[in-house]
This record gives structure tokens, C-alpha cells and sequence, in this order.
């Protein structure tokens, strides 16, 4: 089948026309239509001097408010939020279209409707997988954006990027305060990202106020969009810019995907992201071998268990369910590769316990967690896409470990709607197979409180 067989069976416009069914070329009557067409174009028939002419058409009114598609498209736009007609005609499968935003537009009944009140009817946050749209982007320089995002840059600065990885420290802190905000003054692609994830915080510390929502997932659709561009033509001068864009969708990816706001699905993205990154870093190091960055992709040492002597109730209880857990190993329907990888998890779950329960330092603690499944052989993200159980219940005792050290919004979230561990240890128990319930009983008394080191001071 020639790829012109394959668009038509694809396009009803195209194997159908606009109004019915496949027209029949061989009808006597669409024969002579088809000569008379013909003899009018080649000026053999000519129209009668005295017809009557149509009416003039009707001037139009021109959409003010319409999507940047249909105006990029020069059609009249029906301003339907959050998606107009012809964008769902014409994209399939898309949930909204790339409206100029923080502007007010009228519904099918003609009822002026106002941003806030839809967001409030709605009142979620678009995950990262959701927000991208498919049509192409446009630009807006109204006023009401701009101060927006001076709202946004404002809280970035003051606030978001002491919550990010480590932001207290010298290094960290200049990458996070200072040189991310010089990138996205002087690149579109850093300055989309940084305002997505500023307005993902200060929506999550003003659950109340829908324009942070919606203009969380607005800027990060950009950035995406524009990320997918750049890394099709990285070079020494973009490098920095593409790997900061990289690292803020990355957070800013993790944090929606454990949202309470849908159901609860498998999200790796995150870690998917995250080695994409160590990639670009091993890919591009001659370019940025001195760049502050480095810092970002260096891996927590593990820590020697044979070396710590530690008989925490805490440590004892989840070297109890591990081993509990491991008897599981040796059964039939386990590969000897697969066994591999559960039993790395397994050391690397009680190093962390182990680290927890002496009181290690925090930073450290929390990059530990969060990286724990980049620590592990590729097949075992591979497993949990597979829903496999052993897989599953192990990622769900990684995300109990968020309960026993110091809480800090990249990783933990804040507010009612961002509950990582929450989220995460109960949408993993419900995909579990019925005889697997008793391998959620120690995730869920750690998230319960029940069990604590009892060191640990943590709210």
C-alpha cells in the first residue's frame, strides 16, 4: 500500500469528502458534471450575461480570543475552552488547545466565562504526560501575563529554589538561585521550564488560586515542546541551557505524576529522565567538564552495612520483611536475572535503612531515596512496568522511606494535592494481585507512622 493509500484511508476528508460517502466516478450524471466543468474552465461554455449574481458574502467577526492554532491556521476559531472544534477535529486524542492564557472567553451558550471560574470547576493540575499538547506553539506578550511571570520569577527566586536538591548549600544554591535565572533571562527554553516549575510551587503553597495551575502546566508544555526541539541540535553554546531545562521538567515531572488529581498510574518518567540526563552528561562532558552542574548527576556512595552496627527497632523490622520478601525469590517463576535484581534491591534498601537509623545527614538521605532505583540494574524499572509484585513491592518500600527523613517539596511534595508517598503507596497496593496484600503491610505501617527510628524527628 503506497503511502497516498495510506493517508486517504487515515483522513476521512480525504477518502470521503467533506459532507458523504466515496463519490462514484463512473455515475453518467457526475460524467456530464465533469464535462460541463471542463468546458467552463477551458472557456468552450460561458456564463449568461444577465445572471443573477449571489448575494455579497458576510463580513465576519473576527476572533479576538481564539486558540493560536486556528489563528496560526487563519480560521475562525470558535473559542470553546478548553477545546475548540476544529483542534479536535483536526488533533485527535488532544484535551485542550494552546489558548493565549489569563484571558476570559465565551462557552457555546454565549455565557462569558472568566479563567478563574473554569479552573476552580476543574481545579487540577495537568501531569506532565497530559499537558503536552500537539499542536504548534505560539507567543503572547499580553499584559497580564507579564506580570504573571514577573510574579513567577519573583517567587522562583525568593523561594521555589531553596526547595530544590540540596538548596541550601553554596554550590548548590548558586546553580539554583542565581545561574538557572541568568540562563532563562538570556533562553526561552530555561526561562519555560523555570517559570512551570515556580508556578507548580507557589500553586501548591496557593491551592486556591486556579492561574497557578493553569499556568503550571502552560509554561511546561513549552518547555517540553521546545526541550525536544533542542536536543535534535545540542552544541557547546546550548549545552548548559538544555541540561537546566532537563533537570526542571524532570522535578517538575515527578511532582505532578504524584498529584491526587486522577488515578493513580505507573509514572517512570522521572527515572527515565533522570538517566537521560547521567547520558548527557557522559555524552557532552568534554563541554561540560567545569560546568556547576556536575554536581547534579553525582551518585550517593553506598554505604558499607557489614561496617554499621546499628539495633534500631526500625532497621531489625525491615531486615525482618526483606528477608520476609526475599523467600519469595525462590520461586519457579523467578529468573535467575530477575532474582539478581531483587536482591540488589534488597541491599540497597537496607543500606538506606541503615543510613536513616544512624542519623545521616539529610541531603544526602534524601538524593539517596530518590535515586535508589537508578541504583539498580535496568530491569528492574522494566519489571514494575511490567507490574510485576516482587518489583512493585519493593519500589513501594523505597517510597515508605519518604516518611522517616526530613520532608522538602522537590521530593515530598506539599500541600493537600501533592502527597508523593501517600499517593505513590497506595496506587501501588491496588495494582497488586490479591495474594500479594501482606507484602503492603510494611510500607503502610511506615506511612501510617507506626514504625520510626527512633532517632528520627521527622513531622
Amino acid at each position: 500500500m503506497s503511502c497516498k493509500q495510506i493517508l486517504l484511508l487515515q483522513s476521512p476528508t480525504l477518502a470521503y469528502g467533506p459532507t458523504g460517502p466515496p463519490v462514484n466516478f463512473e455515475d453518467p450524471k457526475r460524467q456530464e458534471l465533469d464535462v460541463g466543468f471542463n468546458r467552463i474552465f477551458s472557456g468552450t461554455l460561458t456564463w449568461p450575461n444577465d445572471r443573477v449574481l449571489p448575494p455579497p458574502r458576510r463580513a465576519f467577526q473576527k476572533s479576538r480570543r481564539g486558540c493560536r492554532t486556528c489563528k496560526a491556521r487563519k480560521v475562525k476559531c470558535d473559542e470553546e475552552h478548553p477545546l475548540c472544534c476544529n483542534c479536535a477535529r483536526r488533533y485527535p486524542g488532544i484535551e485542550s488547545c494552546d489558548f493565549e492564557p489569563f484571558t476570559q472567553f465565551t462557552n457555546r451558550n454565549n455565557e462569558s466565562v472568566s479563567i478563574s471560574s473554569r479552573q476552580q470547576s476543574h481545579g487540577s493540575l495537568p501531569s506532565i504526560g497530559k499537558a503536552v499538547s500537539v499542536q504548534p506553539a505560539g507567543f503572547s506578550c499580553s499584559e497580564g501575563q507579564r506580570l504573571l511571570e514577573l510574579r513567577l520569577m519573583h517567587h522562583y527566586t525568593t523561594s521555589t529554589c531553596k526547595e530544590m536538591p540540596d538548596g541550601h548549600s553554596r554550590k548548590a544554591k548558586y546553580i539554583w538561585s542565581i545561574d538557572m535565572p541568568q540562563l532563562a533571562f538570556q533562553n526561552d527554553l530555561v526561562l519555560n521550564a523555570l517559570l512551570g516549575v515556580s508556578a507548580l510551587h507557589h500553586w501548591a503553597l496557593k491551592p486556591d488560586d486556579p492561574r497557578l495551575s493553569y499556568a503550571a502546566g502552560y509554561y511546561i508544555d513549552r518547555a517540553v515542546r521546545s526541550h525536544r526541539k533542542a536536543l535534535t541540535a545540542v552544541d557547546q553554546a546550548s549545552v548548559e541551557s538544555v541540561l537546566a531545562t532537563a533537570i526542571l521538567i524532570t522535578h517538575y515531572t515527578w511532582l505532578s505524576a504524584h498529584s491526587n488529581n486522577a488515578p493513580y498510574e505507573l509514572h517512570l518518567q522521572t527515572y527515565h529522565m533522570a538517566r537521560s540526563i547521567q547520558v548527557l552528561f557522559e555524552q557532552m562532558y568534554p563541554w561540560v567538564s567545569d560546568s556547576g552542574y556536575l554536581w547534579y548527576v553525582e551518585r550517593t556512595p553506598a554505604i558499607d552495612i557489614d561496617e554499621v552496627a546499628c539495633f534500631d527497632p526500625f532497621l531489625l523490622s525491615s531486615q525482618e520483611d526483606l528477608a520476609k520478601l526475599a523467600e519469595t525469590f525462590d520461586e519457579e517463576d523467578v529468573t535467575p536475572t530477575d532474582k539478581k535484581v531483587y536482591e540488589k534491591a534488597v541491599v540497597e534498601l537496607t543500606s538506606m535503612c541503615v543510613a536513616i537509623c544512624n542519623g545521616g545527614s539529610q541531603v544526602p538521605l534524601q538524593r539517596g531515596v530518590a535515586t535508589l532505583p537508578l541504583r539498580l540494574p535496568d530491569r528492574f524499572l522494566e519489571l514494575v512496568e511490567l507490574k510485576d509484585p516482587r518489583a512493585l513491592v519493593l519500589l513501594a518500600r523505597n517510597h515508605s522511606l519518604l516518611k522517616v527523613i526530613e520532608p522538602v517539596w522537590w521530593l515530598h511534595g506539599t500541600g493537600g494535592s501533592q502527597k508523593v508517598a501517600e499517593i505513590s503507596i497506595t496506587g501501588l497496593a491496588k495494582m497488586l494481585p490479591l495474594e500479594w496484600a501482606w507484602a503492603m503491610e510494611w510500607p503502610f505501617k511506615v506511612l501510617a507512622g507506626d514504625l520510626r527510628p527512633s532517632i528520627s524527628d521527622v513531622g
